[in-house]
């Protein structure tokens, strides 16, 4: 009797022992449960909380910002129209050194094509020259020649305006120029007119004179004189006037109409 309560007292006592353990591992998941959901609202309060901050934080700054410079919504709208606009001038400037640049090649190649000409043109002056002396030289083994009147022309240039060209030549031993005076005379009839020569001769071999004047209302020339005196030598020659036309004479020894 004293053994089986025993042995029941011991298996009652094993089963109170059993379930207070399942209560307590229950009580415990229960409250890691509710402190697991507490530290997740806790997390997501903070984190909204931050973000709030971050955006409240960026606006006051970018309001502020806004109102320290006094910038508006105008005031950015024109500043992004400016860029825009300097953006377009700044492709126009590539542009045009783009095509600067293009130009400059272009111009290089030319610059040496006309280099080439010019050597060539050179060379060819250099032959004339030397072909030019050697005509001088040996003109001047026969004795050369004294001043002559090469060539006489006329051209007109606008209206009632005229142009002459008067081609002196001579060939000497002597190297120092001839010095004297041109003049160049206009005759109707009885009527002279003077045509005004600002060059002097200065002739050596070859020498041009040039000038222009304006032909007096009304009067037409039959004749023009042209009259060079130089070293003790005067050359006076009368060519007819061709109206509308430059008058020449001939390339040769000229043959006067008159002369006096």
């Amino acid at each position: 009797m004293n053994d089986q309560q025993v042995s029941d007292s011991q298996t009652g006592e094993k089963s109170l022992s059993a379930e207070p353990p399942k209560k307590v591992l229950h009580a415990v998941k229960h409250h890691w449960f509710k402190q697991t959901e507490r530290e997740r609202l806790f997390i997501t309060a903070g984190t909204l909380l931050v973000l709030s901050g971050l955006w409240l934080g960026y606006f006051v700054g970018h309001r502020q910002g806004m109102s320290v410079v006094g910038a508006s919504l105008s005031d950015l709208s024109k500043l992004n129209a400016q860029i825009e606009q300097q953006q377009a001038t700044i492709d126009t400037l590539n542009h045009t050194l783009a095509n600067t640049v293009q130009e400059r090649d272009i111009a290089l190649t030319t610059s040496k094509g006309l280099t080439d000409s010019m050597a060539q043109q050179t060379a060819d002056r250099a032959l004339a020259d030397s072909r030019l002396q050697a005509y001088r030289d040996r003109l001047l083994a026969f004795g050369g020649f004294e001043m002559a009147l090469q060539k006489m022309e006329v051209v007109p240039v606008a209206q009632n305006s005229y142009e002459f060209h008067v081609d002196l030549m001579q060939l000497r031993q002597k190297t120092a120029p001839l010095r004297g005076t041109l003049a160049i005379r206009l005759i109707q009839g009885s009527n002279v007119v003077n045509v005004p020569v600002t060059d002097v001769i200065k002739l050596t071999d070859f020498q041009r004179v040039k000038g222009r004047w304006n032909m007096p209302a009304g009067f037409t020339p039959e004749f023009v004189e042209v009259e060079a005196s130089a070293g003790g030598q005067t050359i006076l020659q009368r060519f007819a006037w061709e109206r509308g036309a430059p008058i020449q004479a001939p390339t040769q020894s000229p043959s006067p109409v008159a002369s006096s």
